[in-house]
Formats: structure tokens, C-alpha cells, sequence
């Protein structure tokens, strides 16, 4: 194995990068860490850190410069899709060095991904199944047991990384700016309105589910909804805007789909209330003379929706992934690295509400045993066990040699070959 020198960039809001400089070191490496904002040196502390409070154009020499000092061999961040972050890719790319993006994992839970150079439709996992079948005969990790996790313990230390920001960050870091679409107040103003409303919610989401998961529930399509600001939509989607994604589906449903056939939007778990989803789109089924057959459910089981489902229509959410492992035809309109041949609907969308077919079995087999040798290790940021197992698996990966990478694999792919169906909807 060679030796790391690893600079961190940004995290999860956890303790999980700490433990992963932990890990680095008890192998031999050396750990780096540039903070931007005092919740970075929140989540590092005691450790130290170096700053970098410069405006945005200065930050690639910065950069460049960090790196020749200090010997760099590898940086590591969370997510492609942060300005910072995508900027310290394309460095890397000039100057040779290793780069490495981590996420939560395409598989869920007790997952992460972790893939060179970036995620979506910057993945350099082989594109074709025929290619990934060597990969899927490598050892995979064991799944013994799931982790346990805390939604008040990731809501905690959320509020933990963005407070010191919101009342400090004038005075320690004027430059820096959250990567979030909105401010985070308006961000908790949001989800205290959204408590308010949660039992009504709760209410609305247990009749409609009631009413598609009963004995003689609607035939129906389910549409998972991404958060609007999510990096995923707004770097690795067509137009880049799921307002626009989720009404130019709505056209073509309405347009092309039996007349017997619905479509249910499953808000995002984590939405704040500030999306508007369920205003927004029955207010565009009125219009569109499908009033009757659309529904927006807050809540419900997923899984149970998922099987009870026609098909999936999603962008690149791992719902559509999960649906796949589920053996439910699935639609992928943006950039995922799962929306392969085999796996998924590779014709138009005005075909796949008349002609959806299921998956292959055996390429959905391939593809997940090859996700788990390569890209997918065991762990969480939330709880001690997921984020200590997770940080030395994330570290065993980091020193090993990618040699599944396919340089070819981002040209292979048609991520954006719904763009110009969906605009001229």
C-alpha cells in the first residue's frame, strides 16, 4: 500500500472526518485540513486546521500552492458539486494528483460511495454491464447487521455547524458562503413551519397511502421527489431545475399515459417545507386536466410503494436504484450511475408510460456486486459504530489502486438524452 498524504476538504456535519484523519494516521499517512468556515473547525476540533478565508477567485492557487508545500498525494472531500470542491477536481486533474469524493452511499442505508474524480455524470465506473461482470466476481463486504441512527443526532449537529456560521462568520470568514440554494435560516424557518403542519401531513399521507396500498389500489406510476437544491439536480440533471423536470414529466404524463393510470410524488424526507411540492403540483395537474389522477404524498413507506408501483419515474435519485435492486421499472432522467442498459428504461419517457418493462435479474446482480467491490463501503456519519467503520473502510479504499477505472466510461453514457424530449414537451 502506498502512503497517504490526504488533504481533507469539506465534510458531513459529524465527527466522521476527524475519524477518518485517525485512521490515515494509524496506517502511516499524513492528514491535511483546510477549513472555510467555523463549523469545519467545529467538527475538527481539537485537531488543527489550516484556513483558507480568500475570495473564490483566489482560492485555485491558493490551492495549487497547499499542495507543493505540503506534499500532497490525495484530497478528499464530500460531494462534486460544492463551487470549492468541484474547482479542487479540476486542480487535481492539472496537476496529477489523486482526488476523491465521498457521499452517502448509492445503496442504502448503512452504506457510502466513494469514487475518484466525481459522481454522477463525472463517474469513471464502467458504463457497461459486460464490463463490470470481472468486477462482480471480487469479495464483497459482509452485511451483518445494520447501524443504528439518530435523526435528532443529525439534526443537532446540523444547527452545531451552521450556528457559529450564521452568528461568527461576518467577523471570521466574510469571504465564505454556504453551498446550500437558501440561507440557513430561512432553511429552519422552513422546517419550523413544517412542523406546524405535521399532523395534518401525517393524516393526508396515512389516506393516501391507505388508498394506493390497499387490495384494490390505482394502478400507478410513483415519481420520488430530489430536493430542488440538491447538487444532483442542479449539476447532474437536464436544465438543472426540478421544478421544470417535475413539470414537463407532468406534460408528457398527461399526454402520452393511459387514461386509467396515476402519478404519485413522494416528497424528499428531508424537504423543508420550502419546495411548496404539493401546492405546485396539483396546482399543474389542474391545468393540465389530470387533476384527478395526481397525488402528492409527505410521508408514507417507500419500499411498500415502490413494489406496489407500475414503475419509477425519478431523476438521478437512489430511490431509482433501489427500485432496480426491487426489480420495478425504472426511468432515469438525469445522470445516475445505475441508468445503464439492462437496469433501466433506455427509450423515450412517452414510451415508457405504455411500455415499462422490468430490469434483467442477472444484470442487477452484476451491477450490485460490482458497486460493493469498487465504489460502496460499509458505514454512516451518524453514530459511533456507522462513522468508525465507515471512516476505516473509506481509508482501506483510499490505499488501494482503482484499477476498475474506465476512462471511457463519461463517454459512454447518454446522462442528458431526455433533455430534448423534456423541453419540447
Amino acid at each position: 500500500m502506498r502512503r497517504l498524504s490526504l488533504l481533507l476538504l469539506q465534510g458531513p456535519a459529524s465527527p466522521f472526518l476527524k475519524q477518518v484523519a485517525h485512521c490515515v494516521e494509524q496506517r502511516g499517512g499524513v492528514v491535511h485540513k483546510i477549513n472555510f468556515c467555523l463549523g469545519d473547525a467545529l467538527f475538527w476540533w481539537p485537531r488543527s486546521g489550516d484556513w483558507f478565508r480568500g475570495a473564490d477567485g483566489q482560492w485555485a492557487d491558493f490551492l495549487k500552492n497547499y499542495i507543493a508545500v505540503h506534499g500532497v498525494t490525495d484530497i478528499l472531500m464530500l460531494g462534486d458539486g460544492r463551487p470549492k470542491h468541484a474547482e479542487a477536481l479540476d486542480v487535481a486533474r492539472q496537476i496529477g494528483i489523486r482526488a476523491h469524493v465521498f457521499e452517502h452511499g448509492y445503496l442504502r442505508p448503512d452504506w457510502l460511495t466513494l469514487e475518484p474524480f466525481g459522481m454522477s455524470s463525472q463517474s469513471l465506473f464502467p458504463a457497461e454491464i459486460e464490463a463490470l461482470r470481472t468486477l462482480a466476481s471480487r469479495p464483497v463486504p459482509q452485511q451483518s447487521h445494520s447501524f443504528r441512527s439518530s435523526f435528532l443526532t443529525y439534526a443537532l449537529y446540523d444547527l452545531a455547524f451552521h450556528i457559529p456560521n450564521v452568528l461568527l462568520g461576518w467577523i471570521a470568514h466574510p469571504n465564505y458562503r454556504t453551498h446550500g440554494p437558501v440561507h440557513p435560516v430561512v432553511e429552519y424557518a422552513g422546517w419550523v413551519g413544517k412542523a406546524f403542519t405535521g399532523r395534518r401531513r401525517s393524516g393526508q399521507a396515512a389516506k393516501l397511502e391507505a388508498h394506493y396500498l390497499g387490495a384494490s389500489h390505482p394502478s400507478f406510476f410513483l415519481f420520488p421527489l430530489q430536493l430542488p437544491g440538491d447538487y444532483q439536480i442542479r449539476k447532474h440533471a437536464p436544465i438543472g431545475d426540478h421544478y421544470r423536470l417535475v413539470s414537463a414529466t407532468m406534460r408528457s404524463f398527461a399526454k402520452n399515459s393511459a387514461p386509467t393510470e396515476r402519478l404519485l410524488f413522494k416528497v424528499h424526507p428531508i424537504d423543508n417545507g420550502l419546495s411548496g411540492w404539493r401546492r405546485k403540483i396539483l396546482s399543474w395537474a389542474k391545468g393540465l386536466g389530470i387533476g384527478e389522477r395526481v397525488d402528492v404524498i409527505d410521508g408514507g413507506n417507500l419500499e411498500k410503494l415502490i413494489a406496489a408501483s407500475v414503475g419509477i419515474v425519478t431523476i438521478n435519485s437512489t430511490v431509482g436504484l433501489t427500485a432496480v435492486l426491487a426489480r420495478k421499472p425504472v426511468i432515469s432522467l438525469g445522470a445516475s450511475i445505475y441508468d445503464l442498459p439492462g437496469l433501466t428504461w433506455q427509450k423515450s419517457l412517452r414510451e415508457f408510460w405504455q411500455e415499462a418493462m422490468p430490469p434483467d435479474s442477472e444484470a442487477v446482480e452484476i451491477f450490485e456486486k460490482a458497486l460493493m467491490a469498487t465504489i460502496q463501503v460499509r458505514g454512516g456519519f451518524i453514530g459511533k459504530e456507522a462513522i468508525a467503520t465507515g471512516a476505516s473502510n473509506l481509508v482501506g479504499r483510499l490505499l488501494s489502486d482503482p484499477d476498475w477505472l474506465d476512462p471511457e466510461a463519461q463517454r459512454h453514457r447518454k446522462f442528458f438524452r431526455y433533455e430534448r424530449e423534456l423541453l419540447q414537451t
